[in-house]
């Protein structure tokens, strides 16, 4: 009875899945006699019959050529062979032709042994194709089904790095025509800060691998760049750059570093707190002093005490400056990291010398290009993460050790605690965004996720690896400035 076919499709549908049902791309469940027994929305649309049409016809009811051999085909997949399948002519009910490739796959629904295939449609490459009478018309066809339409920028450059070919995205995000484009070189498009030397596009030239960057455009958009060498070929093709604008990404990841900020600082309030508090209740203190000892007429001791409570108010300013560095974004100048990494530490010392013995081993003089307050931030985060390692209760016997130095051009600053170390079974996670090993106190898995992003962001790294002998070691390295 055509209802009971209807009625088991509708079955065979709920029992698939919110998957099967809210996929955009046509799914249909095949019997052994290859007869339609279920279909999601997604192909009711794209086919123009309804479910109960569907299920009361064949599979090679849709086929707009001839097929043979489709019930051993289908004996072939129920019992586990993988048949590749070539893209197929389908018939719409509107007798429209749509080019698919099947993906078939076993499965067992409803005590019975079906094939779950989906559908893909390939119809607009199979028109492309059709269309081309040449190679190069062919080749032309499928780069423009390829990367027209995909909203990233695309270009092929030679090995001098000059602009062969560009894609409309690109053309429209730097308000320049095709023909001003090619010939170009790629730092006059691309590359209005670029950290990293040599430029990307150069690397992935002469190292044949594939380079990713963040740089700052010529055209004032931040542009995270994937260079990939090209393929041998004799057209000169050597590198393929994909361009993705990050503009609505760094927004979000400002909201997000603004957020952990908060939330850094929140952590630390009592820490901040106990820093201002002392030297404020010594000045008040000293003033009451000051005054007596001016009537005493003891001017000497006055002197000293005004000296002591002026040391006193310089400590208060340097903790306001540590947290008015921390608190904002500046733009990107040229800071002394020794600088930077001191006033996190001033920061993060009341959670981090609870539980550990902070050391300090800076190198004079290394400076990066960078905006401050992120550099802070990050450093930040990796003390508190290395006290957060330690275990509490003996402060004396471990230590969080911070180097500032300098190696082969960069400027680094590691982090390295004797708490447990990272697991190696999470060591490859501990970078993914809301992956935490301390949801239970609190942890919100975003610190060393955005960490690594602020890094990048600067042009650097942000790597780990396990002590020798024991804990973490967490390296930032940034690009030193060099004047």
């Amino acid at each position: 009875m055509p209802w009971r076919k209807l009625e088991r499709a509708l079955r065979i549908r709920r029992a698939l899945g919110t998957f099967f049902e809210a996929a955009v791309v046509p799914i249909v469940v095949i019997d052994r006699d290859a007869s339609f027994v279920s279909a999601n929305a997604a192909t009711v649309l794209q086919y123009g019959y309804t479910l109960e049409e569907l299920v009361n016809m064949h599979v090679t009811d849709l086929h707009a050529q001839a097929c043979d051999g489709v019930p051993g085909a289908m004996a072939r997949l129920l019992s586990g062979e993988q048949i590749p399948f070539e893209r197929r002519a389908h018939q719409r009910k509107d007798r429209s032709v749509v080019w698919v490739i099947p993906r078939p796959s076993p499965v067992f629904v409803e005590g019975e042994e079906l094939l779950v295939s989906v559908l893909q449609d390939v119809t607009d490459v199979v028109m492309a194709e059709e269309r081309a009478r040449t190679e190069a018309q062919r080749a032309g066809v499928l780069w423009a089904a390829a990367v027209e339409r995909s909203g990233r920028s695309f270009a092929l450059l030679d090995r001098e790095c000059r602009i062969l070919r560009t894609n409309g995205p690109l053309q429209q995000r730097t308000r320049r025509t095709a023909d001003d484009l090619h010939g170009k070189f790629c730092r006059e498009v691309f590359l209005a800060r670029c950290t990293r030397q040599p430029c990307p596009h150069r690397m992935a030239i002469d190292e044949q691998r594939g380079v990713v960057e963040e740089v700052e455009t010529t055209y004032g958009l931040p542009l995270r760049i994937e260079a990939w060498p090209a393929p041998p070929n004799d057209i000169g093709i050597a590198v393929v750059h994909i361009g993705e604008d990050l503009t609505a990404e760094r927004t979000i990841r400002t909201r997000l570093v603004t957020s952990e900020r908060l939330t850094s600082l929140g952590r630390v309030t009592a820490a901040v707190a106990h820093e201002v508090n002392n030297p404020a209740g010594f000045v008040l203190l000293a003033h009451a002093i000051i005054r007596d000892r001016i009537r005493e007429g003891n001017l000497e001791e006055a002197l000293s005490l005004v000296g002591s409570a002026h040391e006193a108010m310089m400590q208060i300013t340097a903790i306001m400056r540590d947290l008015r560095g921390f608190g904002r974004d500046d733009p990107r100048s040229i800071v002394d990291l020794a600088s930077v990494a001191n006033g996190a530490l001033r920061i993060a010392a009341y959670e981090a010398e609870a539980r550990a013995r902070i050391e300090r081993k800076f190198e004079c003089g290394v400076s990066a290009e960078v905006r401050g307050g992120r550099v802070a931030q990050v450093i930040l985060n990796l003390v508190i993460n290395a006290a957060q390692a330690i275990p509490p209760g003996d402060p004396a016997a471990h230590r969080i050790e911070v180097h500032v130095r300098r190696s082969e051009g960069r400027a680094l600053v590691e982090v390295a605690d004797t708490g447990t170390g990272v697991p190696r079974d999470i060591g490859e996670r501990i970078f993914e965004p809301f992956f935490t090993t301390r949801a239970a106190t609190g942890g919100t898995g975003l610190g060393l996720w955005l960490s690594r992003a602020m890094v990048e962001e600067e042009g650097g790294t942000l790597t780990w690896r396990n002590g020798e002998h024991a804990g973490a070691v967490f390296t930032v390295t940034l690009p030193a400035d060099r004047t």
